[in-house]
């Protein structure tokens, strides 16, 4: 008996971070508007351990457990009830809620962030005692809440941060978010050691990255230049002979030890501190200030303060992709006989089609002027698209550049195959958020990215050409 086989090669696209799993890589989850949405129920949380038992401002507290509602099905918020106990003798009544990091449907994660939240004041130490619960609010409207768990917490001495922000713009004292080159002050206090004085000073250390912040600083005759440092950090350390407090600022005229690497400098004052440039590659770029105190008793404290710095508008895409519109299928090779003992096939795509990637924007242009006149061309607005969507948006896609797309089959004795390939257009859908000075945020509008995928298929069946089992042509809207 003789056998026959025939290897048909054709190349379709395996498009970069788009169709990675063909590709051998991660695989992107694409929304299909034709497939019922998996139905998606909000559990009971349940939570197992809340820890650590002592914690500081800035630290933060994990809660394990169990159905933790991930961000794309709703919002987690976790509620402290009880007592707060201060060191002063007395007791507070609490109930804080508060919006935890959602690691995954076991984790959570909060940081006790600005001050000492369970105390009246802010700033006093001592011991919360009573229970925690996780709340589940789902976008489908319902809520589930877990039973408490029971917790104690004991306060450790703190940092706070009393002034976090831009020198000019009006900000309230302390900001999470503000723009590249703006002129910082930062003013620290400790609660929980000694205050400063003559004969026993508090000493606190500022720790800058070079690579984040631009600093300036006076140093005797020296060219500060020669000093400063590019890469790495430097420390001004600060002799506080009165009271807990200590304060950095742009344009400062107080003197510091100046520390870089591991070398002494001597005394300086600062007379620049600003936020750095965010590098060409990114739209943002978190920074963070860490402040430690050491007492002379040896007792300390440390905090990192954090800081978001935004370009003047910065783009957030989430990966999500939904597909805008389905071509009809297209017969990409001729009738093939499956004769009298059948065929296995190999396909490659020999013919091509070319496609164009474009940006649409939709803007709010309501409040566009709160901001600054919005651009005729929105690349004037510094946003990096490639980096934002993983892609670059001025290339073209193409049918035959890939080698790693293929599809193998089998056509039966006395059936035909055919193999056919499909278009299909996708929407990757990013937010245009513009930020003032101060880091409040503003919704801009949108910004599309279109791009392309082509799927191949082998259809089989008595009759020449066979039918596709491909989806028919079908547009979508949102």
């Amino acid at each position: 008996m003789r056998t026959s086989s025939k290897h048909i090669v054709i190349c379709s696209l395996c498009l970069v971070g788009l169709l990675m799993a063909a590709c051998g890589g991660e695989e992107e989850q694409i929304q299909d508007p034709s497939q019922p949405a998996p139905t998606w129920v909000n559990k009971k949380p349940l939570i197992a351990v809340a820890s650590p038992g002592e914690i500081s401002v800035g630290d933060p507290i994990t809660v394990l457990g169990q159905h933790f509602v991930e961000p794309a099905n709703g919002k987690v918020v976790i509620r402290f009830k009880g007592t707060f106990f201060d060191d002063q003798g007395g007791a507070d009544p609490v109930d804080y809620q508060a919006k935890p990091t959602v690691l995954n449907s076991g984790k959570l994660q909060w940081e006790m962030f600005p001050n000492i939240v369970f105390s009246r004041t802010g700033d006093r130490l001592g011991k919360f005692v009573g229970s925690v619960v996780v709340l589940n609010y789902g976008k489908d409207g319902s809520q589930m809440y877990s039973d408490p768990l029971p917790l104690s917490l004991e306060m450790k001495p703190s940092i706070i941060p009393r002034v976090m922000r831009p020198l000019n713009g009006g900000c309230s004292s302390t900001v999470q978010h503000t723009l590249e080159k703006q002129a910082m002050s930062f003013v620290a206090e400790v609660v929980g050691l000694r205050p400063g004085t003559k004969d026993a000073p508090l000493t606190f250390y500022w720790t800058f990255m070079a690579s984040q912040w631009k600093v300036g600083f006076n140093y005797g005759t020296i060219d500060p230049s020669s000093v400063a440092p590019k890469t790495g950090a430097f420390m001004l350390e600060d002799q506080v002979t009165s009271g807990v407090a200590s304060s950095v600022s742009d344009g400062g005229s107080r003197n510091f030890m100046l520390k870089v690497g591991s070398d002494l400098l001597g005394n300086t004052s600062l007379k620049e501190l600003k936020t750095g440039e965010i590098p060409k590659a990114g739209n943002n770029m978190p920074v963070t200030v860490n402040v430690a105190v050491v007492d002379a008793t040896g007792k300390s404290a440390k905090l990192a303060m954090k800081l978001t710095i935004h370009r003047g508008h910065d783009m957030h895409y989430d990966g999500t992709t939904r597909i805008a519109e389905r071509f009809a299928p297209v017969m990409v090779s001729d009738c093939i006989p499956g004769q009298d003992i059948g065929r296995d096939l190999n396909y490659h795509e020999a013919t091509s089609e070319s496609r164009s990637r474009s940006l649409s924007f939709n803007w709010n242009a309501g409040i566009g002027g709160n901001i600054a006149p919005i651009p005729s061309n929105p690349f004037m607005l510094g946003i990096n698209f490639n980096v934002g969507f993983g892609t670059n948006v001025s290339e073209q896609v193409s049918s035959d550049k890939s080698t790693s797309l293929s599809i193998s089959g089998h056509i039966l004795p006395g059936e035909y195959g055919a193999f056919y390939r499909q278009t299909t257009k996708i929407h990757r859908v990013g937010k245009i958020t513009a930020y003032t000075v101060c880091g409040q945020a503003i919704n801009m509008g949108d910004v599309v990215l279109t791009d392309w995928m082509f799927t191949p298929d082998l259809a089989t069946g008595a009759s020449c050409p066979p039918p596709t089992q491909l989806q028919p042509a079908q547009k979508f809207s949102y």
